[in-house]
């Protein structure tokens, strides 16, 4: 099977993308590691990767606010797949579920098993785990909470912070 890789700068860091020729298998947030350099494979999985890339600069630029690329489950559990379905039904943009309701909703009775899930998403951003807080606070992120912090006020969940310069 074909695969393609990139990596796009976008105002949030560097982003990776990898995708076969059945859609987008796996996005790397900014500090991650093993972002791909540069673009490389054709055919279908180099469009995918394209389409992708393009999507993820815009939201990150604040132009766009749902994703429409097709993604590779290959290899996700059927819980892990159905807990990010309901993930991305349950939490649009510019809101959030917690790790408890998102678990309620999906079947799953410990919200740390969510939190598993979401530390092993495949598809941050285009799934966005960065939506699901816990009920005392922003909870973990895989990007770590600067980013996350970043992401709900790009979304307007949270509100801008000041950037006091050098007061």
């Amino acid at each position: 099977m074909s695969t393609a890789a990139a990596a796009v700068e976008t105002r949030i860091g560097t982003i990776g993308i990898e995708a076969t020729e059945t859609g987008v298998r796996r996005v790397r947030l900014p500090g991650e590691g093993r972002t791909p350099v540069g673009e490389h494979g054709d055919g279908r999985a180099a469009e995918n990767v394209s389409t992708a890339a393009t999507q993820l600069a815009e939201y990150a630029g604040g132009e766009r606010e749902l994703f429409e690329v097709t993604l590779d489950w290959d290899g996700v559990e059927p819980m892990h797949r159905r807990v990010l379905e309901t993930l991305r039904e349950l939490a649009p943009y510019g809101t959030t579920v917690t790790y408890g309701e998102l678990g309620r909703r999906a079947g799953v009775e410990d919200p740390r098993d969510v939190g598993v899930f979401m530390a092993r998403n495949p598809f941050p951003l285009v799934i966005p785990c960065h939506r699901v807080v816990a009920s005392d606070g922003l909870g973990g992120f895989g990007g770590g909470l600067e980013l996350k912090t970043r992401l709900l006020e790009l979304e307007g969940v949270l509100p801008p912070r000041l950037d006091l310069g050098d007061v």
